[in-house]
């Protein structure tokens, strides 16, 4: 899988992770807990770098994942697919 297809899969995964778990303590704790930060250094972040930190970490830590890992991680975390069909392939949908 190339490293584009493998992207597809994790912004949806760390998307529904930030929307899930709003508690920001849990973020710090974690950014802490991997070496990315040291305690006084998460303090120091407001809370669009904290965001876009800990939304970093995961994107990190999900691309070193197979594929197979990644998919359990998918489901695990209950991502929702949109997935945008022609007409033609809506009504037949839809008929099935």
């Amino acid at each position: 899988m190339s490293q584009l297809d493998k992207a597809s899969l994790i912004q949806p995964l760390v998307e529904q992770m930030i929307t899930n778990e709003k508690d920001v303590n849990v973020w710090r704790k974690e950014l802490i807990a991997t070496g990315a930060f040291s305690t006084e250094q998460v303090m120091a972040l407001d809370d669009a770098s904290l965001t876009l930190s800990y939304r970093t970490m995961l994107a990190v830590q999900f691309q070193g994942l197979r594929v197979e890992r990644l998919l359990t991680e998918i489901e695990k975390h209950h991502v929702a697919w949109t997935i945008d069909l022609d007409d033609d392939f809506q009504q037949g949908a839809i008929c099935y």
